[in-house]
């Protein structure tokens, strides 16, 4: 009887391990984070198309910067796709095709894309679409979108990256959400000249890459003073101080070679 009694002991002791060792290995993957990929936003605007040309790759730009924020989320930076997008000499038309983002996901690791679009509408009023596609499938997820004045538009981004995570079923932590916080809107134009900043940092990278380093300085000077002049007429939009820290950084140590 004895005999018998250690036997179930030392069973249910091995259940419970083992139930121990698949709970955690189920929680690993539930809390696996979301690989996900931002491309740049299509133009539909109404009002000032042209001025707002620089928001495509900018919008992308700070949404990757505030969805990173969130810890359940894996966003690929957007210098990674920037590459890939070279590699393959994508055009703007290309990367909308279903086959080529499909291509582009499965290269860059990424288990979703985010596409999207933003139109400035008459009486000051921004509208930003997204769409979150499957890299496996192809198959558009969820689609949202914000509206909004223009001046609210750090608001709108705040808005839209809750709603991605939700779609995603990404539960915002304590953490995130301080990380996230509320947002401090400034002017738009400050936003469209950070945009310009961005596009301004891609040139220079790309004229380093191809050797031309005298070119590829003067644009990071460039794109150092406007990331600056982002920063004071967007009253305070940090990432455009941190970026012309780096662009600053960069310029040095490409002038001591």
């Amino acid at each position: 009887m004895k005999k018998h009694y250690r036997n179930a002991v030392v069973w249910l002791a091995a259940f419970a391990a083992l139930g121990g060792l698949f709970t955690l290995h189920c929680g690993a993957q539930t809390n696996e984070a979301t690989t996900i990929a931002v491309l740049n936003f299509e133009n539909n605007s109404v009002v000032d198309r042209e001025k707002l040309d620089p928001l495509k790759k900018g919008l992308a730009d700070m949404l990757i910067t505030e969805m990173s924020k969130i810890n359940g989320l894996k966003v690929v930076e957007r210098q990674q796709i920037q590459s890939v997008v070279d590699e393959l000499n994508l055009s703007e038309s290309d990367m909308v095709d279903k086959n080529t983002s499909q291509k582009m996901g499965r290269l860059l690791g990424a288990k979703v894309l985010l596409f999207g679009g933003f139109s400035n509408l008459f009486g000051d009023k921004l509208r930003i679409d997204a769409r979150i596609v499957s890299t496996e499938t192809g198959v558009t997820l969820k689609a949202e979108e914000e509206t909004g004045d223009l001046d609210e538009f750090l608001s709108l981004l705040n808005a839209l990256v809750r709603d991605i995570a939700k779609d995603l079923e990404v539960k915002l932590s304590s953490i995130d959400e301080d990380r996230l916080g509320s947002a401090e809107n400034g002017k738009f134009n400050g936003y469209v000249t950070y945009a310009e900043a961005v596009n301004m940092e891609d040139a220079a990278r790309k004229l380093a890459k191809g050797g031309k380093q005298d070119d590829a300085l003067a644009m990071y000077e460039n794109a150092r003073a406007t990331y600056q002049k982002a920063f004071g007429e967007s009253n305070g939009y940090q990432p455009a101080k941190q970026k012309a820290d780096e662009m600053a950084q960069i310029i040095a140590e490409m002038k001591k070679k």
